[in-house]
């Protein structure tokens, strides 16, 4: 675990040196936001290489603006569970639609564990979005249902790709 998130911190001091892009989402609802996610489909990154699930718990904190993240990993082949925890602040608070994720616990330290994360787009009814960093290097679909129909996986993958994010590695998870 240790490993990992040495591996994510250096992963996010990379990609905090690339210049962002025009976060498309305007509109997040933080209320009708909070809860369960399953991610369905992602870029290939190192940290997620042989991730065969990942839920995602998006829950307000006491603070306004706050959230605790709650990222649950199923490791293959073995099927170990691992668990990252992460605390989320809305960093724009006219659209919601950026945080900074910051990791809890001994990385936590000054903050040097946390990366900028846009909601690039969302559906009306928050069944699924689309998250990514501001520089789009890597990207992850949710949805509420840990498994999708085909065509919610192919529509939502053709909005990201039209959103200018790279989808030729796609990986699909929770199948």
């Amino acid at each position: 675990m240790i490993r990992q998130s040495l591996a994510a911190l250096a992963g996010l001091t990379v990609l905090a040196s690339a210049a962002p892009a025009t976060a498309q989402a305007t509109d997040v609802n933080l209320g009708r936001f909070d809860g369960r996610w399953f991610e369905i489909a992602r870029n290939p990154n190192n940290m997620q290489r042989d991730c065969s699930r990942a839920q995602i718990d998006f829950n307000a904190s006491d603070r306004a603006d706050r959230y605790a993240i709650t990222v649950t990993c199923t490791r293959r082949p073995g099927g170990n569970i691992e668990t990252l925890r992460a605390n989320a602040r809305v960093t724009d608070t006219q659209t919601n639609a950026k945080f900074r994720f910051s990791l809890t616990g001994l990385l936590s330290f000054g903050g040097l564990a946390s990366q900028q994360y846009w909601v690039w787009d969302h559906a009306p009814d928050y069944s699924w979005a689309i998250m990514g960093l501001p520089n789009k290097s890597s990207w992850w679909i949710w949805h509420r249902s840990q498994s999708p129909a085909a065509a919610v996986r192919a529509s939502t993958l053709a909005r990201a790709r039209a959103l200018g994010f790279d989808t030729a590695g796609v990986v699909q998870t929770g199948v």
